[in-house]
């Protein structure tokens, strides 16, 4: 006996073909699914990629829209391939950030430990030559038993403490210098002023001869203005015949009094 089918029967096979086809297991789309999945459950992906990720959640949508409305397998295929790229670009995104942020820790942490460095030189400055630290830089001050009464060349007994001076400034190449003379108030001001610029001038020969690059150097004879002590004993006019080295902070030049 043999089999006919109707036309209605054959209208509801075709539906029934063509539904089972749309949910066929496409192998690009459900790779597809898998990157998708993987880059969610990345624990940077929020963090770091949120938006990349976000696209190609989106992109994975519209390609499974297109299969359950039964596209054409290769219009599924170049769905799937966009949702891929937008999962590389998510995973290159991951992979830059976190690089960005791993040098910005090494960056941190050298400058710390040039923080570190610099401190330590400065304390070692203290030590040696007795350096207070101020607002314009550290002062290392050369008190007046170093120059012989009214002459200005530095006597002997100065050498060390140039020497260490130098040292300090040699490693420490972009700091600058601002050398000042000063005196006490006896003698006239065109004197003392003339005596404090010679004594500061001798200063900077000093570093100089020890390699010190002269144009860091700057110097002022100041006379006897700025004294650190009164005037009406020996003793403290002795405390204000001096010479004062500024040394920068930083690379900038010390500013003036």
């Amino acid at each position: 006996m043999r089999t006919q089918l109707t036309i209605p029967a054959c209208l509801a096979m075709g539906l029934l073909l063509t539904a089972c086809a749309s949910n066929e297991l496409n192998p690009n789309l459900e790779q597809a699914r898998l990157d998708v999945t993987e880059l969610q459950n990345h624990p940077q992906s929020r963090q770091l990629a949120a938006v990349e990720t976000e696209d190609a959640r989106d992109a994975l949508g519209r390609a499974e829209l297109a299969q359950k409305e039964g596209a054409e397998p290769h219009e599924i295929d170049h769905l799937a391939y966009l949702t891929e790229r937008r999962v590389e670009l998510a995973r290159q995104t991951i992979a830059l950030r976190s690089a960005e942020q791993e040098l910005e820790g090494v960056s941190e942490k050298r400058a710390h430990t040039r923080l570190e460095a610099r401190d330590a030189q400065i304390r070692k400055l203290q030590e040696e030559l007795n350096a207070k630290q101020t607002d314009r830089g550290s002062v290392v001050t050369f008190s007046n038993v170093l120059f012989d009464l009214d002459k200005s060349e530095l006597k002997p007994a100065a050498n060390s403490s140039v020497r260490k001076l130098a040292q300090f400034l040699q490693e420490n190449e972009q700091r600058k210098v601002l050398i000042e003379g000063f005196t006490d108030s006896t003698g006239s001001d065109a004197y003392n002023l003339t005596l404090s610029q010679a004594r500061a001038d001798s200063v900077r020969r000093a570093l100089v001869q020890e390699g010190v690059d002269a144009s860091r150097i700057q110097t002022v004879g100041l006379g006897e203005a700025h004294p650190v002590s009164d005037n009406n004993t020996p003793a403290s006019r002795a405390m204000n015949r001096r010479v004062e080295v500024t040394i920068s902070h930083d690379a900038q030049q010390v500013p003036a009094r």
